[in-house]
């Protein structure tokens, strides 16, 4: 608005243009910085909300806990969403237990961890499979559990194979 000011109404067309190159030369820097370091914020946030499960689950590891993240509110031209709505998979002996409902916003650096919890014992899971931005558990009862994922959660699914193999191997 300014720079058009100078433009058009105060006749002073060369500061005018310098205010509009200058305005759109820190608004790229200010995308490009927001972007370079939204996967450290991002980052921050998963191991924010791996500890408050630890500590609710009164853990000392946290390598079992694995945050499920699907972005929203996202904005044109940044790489990240403002907010990520989260499930979080903590595997345990005999289960596993998804934290439904968290949340996580980048914007304001906060995060939420859901009350609404479900136990699944691992000789109820017959398959996990992930595909298309879901993770999907099929039960023996034939029901399907799924679960939203941006990314693939390759370190969830490898820990889950392994605890569904030990299962299968002591039947």
């Amino acid at each position: 608005m300014l720079g058009g000011n100078f433009l058009f109404a105060a006749d002073r067309t060369v500061l005018g243009i310098g205010v509009l190159v200058a305005g759109l030369g820190i608004a790229v820097a200010g995308v490009r910085a927001v972007n370079r370091h939204s996967g450290d914020a991002f980052a921050d946030g998963i191991r924010s909300v791996r500890r408050a499960v630890a500590d609710e689950l009164d853990l000392d590891d946290t390598s079992t806990i694995h945050p499920l993240a699907v972005g929203s509110d996202s904005v044109v031209g940044f790489d990240c969403s403002k907010r990520y709505d989260l499930a979080v998979v903590t595997l345990g002996e005999s289960a596993l237990t998804v934290h439904h409902d968290g949340s996580m916003n980048l914007l304001s650096r906060t995060w939420t961890v859901g009350d609404q919890t479900e136990r699944i014992p691992y000789e109820d899971v017959r398959s996990v499979t992930e595909g298309d931005g879901t993770l999907r558990m099929e039960l023996v009862d034939g029901e399907t559990k799924s679960l939203p994922a941006s990314s693939r959660p390759d370190d969830l699914l490898t820990a889950l194979g392994r605890r569904l193999e030990g299962t299968d191997a002591a039947e």
